[in-house]
């Protein structure tokens, strides 16, 4: 056999090894790019180029997030049952005896000023304390890896009682969740106690599979992330929790959604068998509610509380 055979021969060797290398790195850099706090070096730069709304919104957003830290707080921490230390904030309405909170619940990507800092004005307005945690793998709080729904519900259930016990029994709490965060009260809605008046759920998904499954390797993805994890992605569907939950439900979202697509709500609406209302709102992008419509957006919520708080 010739020189040049013998190294063409070695070279077609490699070949699988080399194709198995490529795919691990590819493997590992699209779950980290999806599930992970810490995302992926060659990925990442994705993100920053990755705009879904104009550029006032943002000016709004971020202004409104140092609004929030500046205002007064109070840091609180608890442990998940995953043995992550958890950060969450509490912010005291002025002249508020502490029997009103306002629980609001970011989403993918974002922390707690991010997202509390959009209501904060609306809910002290209103007279509500408002508690904002930062979710596991975000911000503040420990943990890697993003839950999409179910390590986020799980910990929301353990900050009520944190609350519960902290404020007494007579506290009455609203949940606000955005995003991932609106997926996840959804979630939570049918292990609620009576402490939990209604829930306001802005732009969540029913089900996190079907945003994810745009990634290439979504199935290997999803038994990574299940062997990792020990949760299933399918497991994300919160509608067998809406079949079995009784709290009032205000549904919003805009009809110019980019992220969560905009029948989502219309549908989990019509699913849903609970009290319920609706907020769709033409032209606005996702959780835009508060700022391209702010006052429809406050006029729905105050219906709610006028229905179901004392």
């Amino acid at each position: 056999m010739s020189l040049r055979n013998k190294k063409s021969r070695s070279a077609l060797l490699l070949l699988p090894a080399a194709g198995a290398a490529l795919f691990s790195a590819a493997l590992r850099e699209l779950y980290c790019y999806s599930f992970t706090r810490s995302g992926s070096p060659l990925l990442n730069r994705l993100r920053g180029k990755r705009k879904t709304h104009e550029e006032a919104y943002y000016a709004w957003r971020d202004s409104m997030k140092k609004k929030l830290l500046a205002a007064p707080q109070i840091r609180m921490s608890i442990v998940s049952d995953r043995g992550e230390r958890l950060a969450g904030f509490y912010l005291p309405c002025e002249g508020s005896d502490g029997s009103r909170i306002a629980f609001v619940v970011h989403g993918y990507g974002s922390d707690h000023a991010e997202t509390a800092g959009m209501v904060l004005d609306y809910w002290h307005s209103r007279g509500f304390d408002v508690f904002a945690p930062d979710n596991t793998a975000h911000g503040e709080s420990e943990g890697e890896i993003i839950g999409f729904d179910l390590f986020e519900s799980a910990d929301a259930l353990k900050w009520i009682d944190y609350l519960k016990a902290r404020a007494g029994k007579d506290v009455q709490i609203v949940l606000h969740g955005f995003s991932l965060g609106g997926a996840s009260v959804m979630k939570m809605s049918d292990r609620l106690g009576p402490e939990v008046k209604f829930i306001v759920e802005d732009s969540g998904f029913a089900e996190a599979e079907s945003l994810l499954k745009a990634s290439p390797l979504f199935r290997t993805l999803k038994c990574l992330h299940g062997m990792l994890t020990g949760s299933d992605l399918a497991d994300t569907d919160v509608r067998p929790n809406l079949s079995r939950a009784s709290v009032p439900i205000l549904f919003i979202q805009g009809t110019d959604d980019p992220t969560v697509p905009s029948e989502n709500a219309p549908m989990l609406y019509d699913f849903y068998r609970g009290p319920k209302d609706k907020l769709i709102l033409p032209g606005v992008r996702h959780i835009e509610g508060p700022y391209a419509a702010p006052e429809e957006y406050a006029a729905k919520i105050d219906e709610m509380i006028g229905k179901y708080l004392q």
